[in-house]
């Protein structure tokens, strides 16, 4: 386990932006490929995955975390999909997941990007919960 406060903040899309707007779009296309691909393995992947959410989930955390077969937040996690504010929609999957939660709560944020600290418990249909001293 990590020492760190993330378990992945994601890609940085305003590079992928940048790169564009300088003429060098295959750079973002090779980016998105890749983090596709790599998303796509660990979706169909025939091992057991186990995310443990104990920090920042951001982006392309939230498709490296959300297609393993058995996900762990803690009071700790804060789980957000940054790309909405800039026009994006969810991707990695997260679009796939979230629009599959109770009470239009994965609406709620693609509406708020952010979802924090003890909210994240109302993810239990996704992960389970501990508390990061029983980790």
């Amino acid at each position: 386990m990590g020492h760190g406060r993330a378990f992945c903040a994601g890609g940085d899309v305003a590079a992928v932006v940048r790169d564009i707007n300088e003429g060098h779009w295959r750079l973002g296309a090779k980016f998105f490929w890749d983090e596709f691909s790599l998303n796509y393995l660990m979706a169909t992947y025939q091992k057991p995955q186990v995310s443990i959410l104990n920090g920042i989930v951001m982006g392309g955390g939230a498709g490296a975390s959300l297609h393993g077969r058995f996900r762990v937040a803690t009071e700790n996690t804060v789980f957000a999909m940054p790309e909405t504010a800039l026009g994006l929609f969810p991707d990695v999957g997260a679009s796939y997941f979230l629009s599959r939660l109770p009470g239009f709560f994965g609406n709620l944020i693609n509406i708020m990007r952010i979802i924090s600290k003890f909210s994240v418990y109302l993810f239990t249909v996704l992960v389970n919960y501990l508390l990061s001293n029983q980790i």
